[in-house]
């Protein structure tokens, strides 16, 4: 699992960062807005943690526009005890929690946590993506026409990369997203990336599966 953080305090940042590196998570650390909103275009978070109070562009600012962005990824708020109407303001623009500073780690830990297990929950059961729908319920994928069963990891597989389209994400990244604890490898990936890309063409989808890089992949509309 891998956290973007973004503040100011470095102090704090970075002591944030030891926090989740303790518990076994992978984190970007960042000090102001720009930086933060640069990061969460370009790469795959499962969290992003980002202070209120920040030069450049402020956390409200910088959830705004990912939000505007379609860019769901769960954001845990960090304010200070005088920031009440920023917690409102925050929640409103689609934050999905906030955390007062100072904080306890063992609290911090745990909502990034609860923030992770929800994120898998509420997820929908179709997604759009060019003309294409999934629907992961039914197994299949839709161009309004024609219809097309897949199997359930080729499902795991295309929802994935339907959240974040446009970023290109490591073999290393899907294993851990889809395969988990199963045995997967950079070959498995390849191997369902294939299967993906012959549906997708079934179905005449206006998107399409590239390699920027080897075992690298990225979900892409068609021109």
């Amino acid at each position: 699992m891998k956290i973007l953080v973004a503040d100011d305090e470095r102090d704090i940042a970075d002591a944030i960062g030891i926090i989740l590196k303790f518990n076994n998570f992978e984190s970007d650390v960042v000090y102001d807005g720009t930086s933060a909103y640069s990061k969460a275009n370009e790469n795959v978070y499962d969290c992003i943690v980002l202070d209120i109070m920040m030069p450049g562009m402020d956390g409200i600012d910088v959830l705004k526009k990912l939000r505007d962005a379609n860019n769901n990824t769960p954001v845990l708020m960090l304010t200070a005890k005088s920031q009440v109407a920023d917690k409102v303001n925050g929640l409103n623009m689609g934050a999905d929690d906030y955390l007062t500073k100072p904080f306890n780690k063992d609290e911090f830990i745990a909502r990034i946590n609860v923030l992770l297990r929800r994120s898998k929950t509420y997820n929908s059961n179709t997604l759009s993506c060019g003309n294409i729908v999934l629907d992961t319920e039914a197994l299949k994928i839709s161009n309004g026409e024609t219809s097309l069963r897949l199997a359930g990891k080729e499902v795991e597989l295309l929802e994935y990369l339907i959240h974040n389209k446009g970023k290109s994400i490591s073999a290393e990244k899907l294993i851990e997203k889809i395969w988990r604890d199963e045995g997967g490898d950079s070959n498995t990936v390849t191997l369902y990336i294939g299967y993906l890309r012959n549906k997708l063409k079934s179905v005449k989808a206006s998107v399409k599966i590239v390699s920027d890089k080897e075992y690298e992949y990225c979900l892409q509309e068609t021109e």
